[in-house]
């Protein structure tokens, strides 16, 4: 009997879904796996059917996510913060190098990237600590950098790697997450000043040469436009040349004539412009601009901290994931490497998306 109303009680918590912040994520995914196919059709590999396959498995994990109680993340929040560390040491035993970094562990034909799963990770346990250990709000300086040196050991393992991209994300998300902790103005204007003094001090100690360069690329891409600056204006030309209409389904010249590297990862929004056209690319922004909505929706009706926190944190990591990667295609970002969340082509980065949707769900079920 007991099995029997547990039954009923998950079926009548599901009931609950928001079933169109999946929907509209299955939207975004549907014109990626298309725009991949445009983007590769001249290569023999079929990246567009290895997409397919990862968005079923996306979904399955979004299903089973979903039917977790998020509570019992809260619960266990001190493993996941160990698990995260191990599996971040775990990249320099047995990762492999690639383009100059050592971010991912091969099984097989797979492969994964363990910091798509720790900035997640990061979003979770630090709501959680933030939840058990500042219970009404966060005051003074002090406590925030309570916080900073609980995410400190993470940041310093991805910034090994190196991935200043998702370091920058999991500390912008940070500033999200400690901002809805209702922080006094004092310290927030006190961060604020404490982050721009941070800048050249990151740009001249912190950051790698090429990493460098490439803010000095965005900053003047005309000054190596055969070198450096190649894949932004190439970028730029492709999206300038799709107009108003765009020039439709599989006519993207700079991808089909290999001007436009890494077309179907990092520049695939370049790609789909140039075919879509502008009229293209409101569709698109605009169901981003939705799904992520949807989540701050979630968040803002969520009375529970610890689930608000998190959605609030999952939420960040989209918009910024967003602002980063299409800002890099149109000149206005330096070039990081950081994919479209469910548009670029990626099994490790798609699966996450949809586990991320999962616990968003997993607490607009729950919450009550």
């Amino acid at each position: 009997m007991k099995n029997s109303r547990d039954i009923k009680l998950l079926f009548k918590r599901l009931k609950k879904m928001n079933n169109f912040l999946v929907l509209n994520a299955l939207l975004i995914v549907c014109i990626s796996i298309s725009t991949i196919y445009s983007a590769t059709i001249s290569r023999t590999s079929s990246f567009y059917i290895k997409e397919s396959i990862w968005t079923v498995i996306g979904l399955i994990a979004y299903l089973v996510v979903t039917m977790i109680d998020y509570k019992k993340y809260l619960k266990y929040y001190k493993v996941l913060y160990l698990l995260n560390i191990l599996m971040l040491l775990s990249v320099f035993a047995l990762g492999v190098s690639r383009l100059g970094a050592q971010r991912w562990i091969d099984f097989g034909p797979v492969s994964i990237q363990p910091s798509e799963v720790g900035k997640v990770l990061v979003v979770i346990t630090l709501s959680a600590f933030l939840s058990t250990h500042f219970k009404d709000r966060l005051v003074g300086i002090k406590s925030v950098i309570i916080a900073v040196a609980h995410i400190a050991p993470v940041l310093l393992l991805i910034l090994k790697q190196p991935d200043l991209g998702t370091t920058l994300i999991i500390l912008m998300t940070f500033s999200v997450i400690i901002f809805m902790c209702e922080l006094d103005w004092k310290t927030i204007i006190i961060l604020g000043l404490s982050g721009v003094a941070f800048v050249p001090f990151a740009y001249f100690f912190l950051l790698k040469d090429y990493q460098r360069q490439r803010v000095l690329t965005f900053l003047n891409p005309e000054a190596d436009l055969l070198g450096s600056g190649w894949n932004v204006t190439q970028s730029m030309i492709a999206i300038g040349s799709g107009e108003l209409y765009g020039k439709g389904f599989l006519n993207s010249s700079q991808s089909k004539l290999r001007f436009l590297p890494e077309a179907h990862t990092d520049f695939i929004v370049s790609v789909f412009l140039e075919e879509r056209g502008f009229l293209g690319g409101v569709l698109l922004f605009g169901l981003y601009f939705l799904l992520i909505m949807q989540i701050v929706y979630i968040a803002e009706t969520t009375s529970d901290r610890f689930g608000r926190l998190v959605c609030y944190g999952i939420a960040g990591i989209f918009f910024f994931h967003f602002v980063i990667n299409v800002g890099m295609t149109m000149g206005i970002m330096p070039v990081t490497g950081k994919p479209l969340l469910l548009m670029s082509y990626g099994g490790t980065s798609l699966l996450i998306s949809f586990i991320m949707l999962g616990i968003v769900q997993s607490v607009r079920i729950y919450r009550d």
